[in-house]
């Protein structure tokens, strides 16, 4: 199994061994679906996999794409039960996100010959098979084909913003995530916390976008407490390892939750209530952000 893989399916699936740089000495077009899915295929493109996935199915048996009524599995291997959502932008760019904190960005292309993508990162190359498709419930799915017998299904999250960069999951928005390599300064601490209440108002502000009928912060774990109407901050003693982690140090952490504590305690929130909990909350995170940015 290549270091890639092990990015991307960790302990999901046991693939091919490869190592660096994948040259095509075999194709990886996808295997003939079967006409029922036929009729349910969308044509691979670059651009009908923008947007954001969410990883619904894993298969390793003959017949290849899992669970075509769109309802999420999560099937347990091993120690855990796998979950990610993975990005993809016109910026050719891609990032991959799991609940536990794990965060990893790169760079992709699509083959429309041999209806294959091409995900870089951490300077290996992979090149995967694809199959695009719809669910039963409407949404798209995607099928990423290690081989004949080895898939993930991905399922739609979000598509894509009318500007791309907005998304909560680009690049940019998740600079919060990436763990310094040395201490950090109060303002180089205080820049990360704004990255990541940032990011906590673009999850809200893509929701209203797209219009959805969920909002999960599952993927983006970490101090920001929303109510119905409202903003808050977690109990200290309930603050998410992942979140903590993505400091240089424990300390470092603490730093910016006291931070973001004491502008709650110390700061008149405006309030609004306009009926729309969730343009209202997005609204508050950007005042408590222009706020914050003014305090020296």
């Amino acid at each position: 199994m290549t270091s890639f893989k092990l990015f991307f399916l960790f302990v999901v699936i046991t693939m091919m061994q490869h190592h660096g740089i994948i040259y095509r000495t075999d194709s990886r077009k996808p295997s003939m679906p079967s006409k029922e899915t036929m009729q349910e295929m969308i044509k691979p493109t670059a651009r009908n996999i923008y947007g954001t996935w969410r990883l619904s199915g894993v298969s390793s048996m003959d017949q290849g794409v899992v669970d075509m009524d769109g309802m999420i599995i999560r099937q347990d291997v091993v120690s855990g039960k796998p979950d990610m959502l993975i990005s993809f932008f016109p910026d050719s760019t891609f990032t991959r996100v799991r609940p536990n904190g794990e965060y990893t960005t790169g760079k992709w292309a699509f083959d429309d010959v041999e209806n294959t993508v091409f995900l870089t990162a951490d300077r290996k190359t992979e090149e995967i098979g694809i199959m695009i498709s719809y669910a039963a419930n409407g949404l798209r799915l995607v099928n990423f084909e290690f081989s004949r017998n080895e898939h993930l299904s991905f399922i739609e999250y979000g598509r894509k913003l009318p500007r791309y960069q907005d998304d909560p999951y680009f690049g940019p928005n998740n600079q919060w995530r990436i763990k310094p390599e040395k201490s950090e300064t109060d303002a180089q601490i205080k820049t990360r916390l704004l990255n990541y209440l940032a990011h906590i108002s673009s999850v809200l502000q893509s929701a209203q976008v797209r219009e959805q009928d969920y909002l999960s912060l599952e993927f983006s774990p970490g101090i920001v407490k929303l109510y119905n109407v409202g903003v808050g901050v977690v109990p200290e003693n309930k603050i998410p390892a992942s979140w903590i982690n993505s400091f240089y140090s424990a300390e470092e952490a603490r730093k910016a939750y006291g931070i973001f504590q004491d502008y709650l305690l110390e700061e008149k929130l405006p309030v609004r209530n306009t009926g729309n909990w969730v343009r209202d909350d997005h609204n508050i995170l950007v005042e408590i952000q222009e706020g914050l940015k003014k305090k020296s």
